[in-house]
């Protein structure tokens, strides 16, 4: 299955250079980056705050659900925006447990909702939570909203026995096995077509990268040069990491291929910042949610929706 607009078969004889998101594109995350979103956030609530709260706490939909609300490429700020809406809703209901604030209005579906309408992204998240609280209320959520040991805490069940290497501090709170552990190669390296410019657009630490393109085999495919990571200090939808890349490339035609409505939006805003240039947007349904975003890819306007990565490289070569 795949969807292809006008445009896109126009541009497939020019391109030069295929460019990739590496989770949900690249690698299967579904078992390592989205069950750290998961249990980050009864992690902390439980082990920083004391709540009595079970690892079942939220779910892949809900996290989704906040992908789809937009800025959060970076995932520690997903998990802080889910802690700090629990933190709130606690602090408005003390007597409740956090199973029932789950389903208190403003419920997380509520909540993503209307930092999709701010524009997406943790401030959005932090403004919406905090402004209609006093000063004092404010202080007393702020007190419990500890947002580098939020991060802390999902980076090291992330990364787990890795966290060394990652991040240059072994783990001190998580002491199981990282779940990038159970990160699975997508992409099929022989469907790579020769000749082509191959290069990165992640979220991930540079480290992270680095890691994830020694599983999937493409270390020595993709120089450092064209590896554009958190190291570059652009969170998509961004458009200037993209466009660093294509500069580093010479500005050749390229496709982009990626799992979210935000890789999307990093092309779109590219195109609208400069009309015409020869980038491609193409959408696949592996990242964690899979086919439950046909609809919603199908409608945001990419210029290709496909199954998976491979989909995506059998037309580019013409097969």
């Amino acid at each position: 299955m795949i969807t292809l607009s006008p445009r896109a078969e126009e541009l497939r004889p020019q391109l030069k250079a295929i460019l990739f998101d590496m989770d949900g594109v690249l690698l299967d995350i579904t078992q390592s980056i989205r069950v750290a979103n998961i249990l980050a956030v009864p992690f902390y609530l439980r082990n920083r705050l004391g709540w009595p709260v079970g690892d079942d706490l939220i779910t892949s939909e809900d996290v989704e659900k906040f992908k789809n609300a937009g800025g959060f490429n970076d995932d520690r700020d997903l998990t802080c925006a889910i802690v700090l809406h629990y933190i709130v809703r606690g602090h408005e209901n003390p007597d409740a447990s956090p199973e029932t604030l789950s389903v208190l209005q403003p419920t997380l579906t509520r909540f993503a909702a209307r930092i999709a309408q701010r524009g997406g992204g943790l401030k959005a998240a932090e403004e919406i939570s905090l402004e209609h609280f006093t000063r004092e209320d404010k202080f007393a959520i702020e007190i419990h909203y500890r947002k580098k040991e939020i991060a802390q805490a999902f980076l090291e069940i992330f990364a787990g026995e890795h966290s060394e290497r990652l991040y240059g501090k072994p783990a001190v709170n998580y002491t199981g096995p990282g779940l990038i552990n159970n990160d699975k190669v997508i992409v099929d390296t022989a469907l790579i077509p020769p000749g082509y410019a191959l290069g990165i657009v992640s979220g991930r630490s540079w480290e992270e990268a680095q890691f994830g393109l020694e599983l999937a085999g493409l270390t020595e495919a993709i120089p450092e040069a064209y590896r554009i990571t958190q190291k570059d200090g652009f969170y998509k939808p961004d458009m200037r990491g993209l466009r660093l890349l294509l500069e580093r490339m010479g500005g050749v035609p390229a496709i982009y291929i990626g799992d979210t409505l935000d890789d999307h939006k990093t092309v779109a805003r590219l195109l609208a910042k400069i009309p015409g240039a020869p980038v491609l947007s193409a959408l696949v349904m592996s990242g964690p949610m899979g086919a439950a975003n046909l609809g919603l890819f199908k409608r945001s306007g990419a210029d290709i929706v496909a199954e998976d990565v491979n989909e995506v490289l059998r037309w580019i070569a013409g097969a």
